[in-house]
């Protein structure tokens, strides 16, 4: 297969190197990620400057390598327009540092690569693992569990424009068996305030409020050391509306 492999931490990220060496042993594999870290980025794109592409180089690595000062959505634009001349089959995007669970989706550059990638009528799969401690993660077996997914549903996701999201948690041993299961609540942020003077403060980010994780979302199964699956199609329409006010104001 011809895939795009993209992140949201960099290109110099060792999640994406964890993916690429594996991947480049079986596909033909194009490197198009952005030049410094740009999570919690969305959807964002760059409007109001250039968009500087540079050819780079990862050791260990065959496949060519492209860094974008930009976003996530920008480097699959980019690659999918101005960079690659083959026909793409797929996009991934990750190993991401940290989880991209629940409505967390929204804020993410990794999965919001893949919601570019379907707006360009390509499936595309976003890999996350688990941070288990400050700043790292096992991308190796985030990588394995991600790829071993991919064998047994690649038919199915190639046969359809979805994102299937991928969270993997840090295991030590034999990881649990993959669930797959819905998108999770939101967990809401927690901040310090701080008051500056009399007419304004700052917030600080501390950290989460943590409830009781919905029974059967990915949240709930990644608590118990599952890995997740959950296949997400992008549909913005609200068909029931949609129709109701097309006959009241059509009909």
């Amino acid at each position: 297969m011809n895939i795009l492999l993209t992140n949201d931490d960099g290109y110099k990220a060792p999640g994406i190197y964890a993916l690429a060496k594996r991947l480049e042993k079986n596909h033909k594999l194009m490197i198009v990620a952005p030049k410094v870290e740009h999570s919690g980025m969305s959807h964002s794109i760059t409007l109001r400057r250039p968009l500087e592409i540079r050819r780079e180089k990862l050791e260990g690595i065959q496949s060519p390598v492209y860094s974008v000062q930009g976003t996530p959505a920008d480097c699959v634009r980019v690659a999918l327009t101005h960079i690659i001349e083959d026909k793409i089959d797929l996009v991934i995007s990750g190993c991401n540092l940290g989880y991209n669970a629940g409505m967390d989706i929204l804020y993410s550059g990794t999965v919001s690569a893949c919601a570019e990638a379907n707006l360009y009528q390509l499936p595309a799969m976003a890999v996350s693992a688990q941070m288990y401690k400050k700043f790292d993660a096992d991308f190796d077996q985030a990588a394995d569990i991600a790829l071993d997914i991919f064998e047994r549903v690649k038919k199915d996701l190639v046969e359809e424009v979805i994102t299937l999201n991928i969270n993997v948690p840090y295991a030590m041993g034999q990881p649990k068996e993959a669930v797959v299961c819905r998108i999770g609540e939101p967990m809401y942020d927690k901040y310090d305030k701080i008051d500056l003077d009399e007419s304004s403060f700052e917030l600080k980010l501390v950290g989460r409020n943590r409830g009781q994780y919905q029974e059967g979302t990915d949240r709930y199964y990644l608590a118990q050391g599952h890995t997740t699956m959950t296949p997400i199609k992008y549909e913005f329409d609200n068909h029931k509306r949609l129709d109701k006010w097309h006959d009241l104001w059509q009909g």
